[in-house]
């Protein structure tokens, strides 16, 4: 799961909520509400890297 810095917590709460304590996320900066598109593709493309490396990681 993706979520960004804002909702972890609640991210954790809910994966706790629904048994999955262990489901792994990704978090990524916040906010992303109000960017342009070109600041989501930056923001896209700065995550893109570690988040291959999280997969392949076996995203622990």
């Amino acid at each position: 799961m993706i979520c960004t810095t804002m909702f972890h917590g609640l991210a954790q709460g809910q994966c706790r909520a629904l048994g999955m304590p262990d489901l792994p996320l990704f978090v990524i900066p916040h906010p992303l509400g109000g960017l342009t598109r070109d600041e989501v593709e930056q923001r896209a493309e700065l995550a893109f890297a570690p988040l291959l490396e999280w997969i392949k990681g076996g995203a622990r």
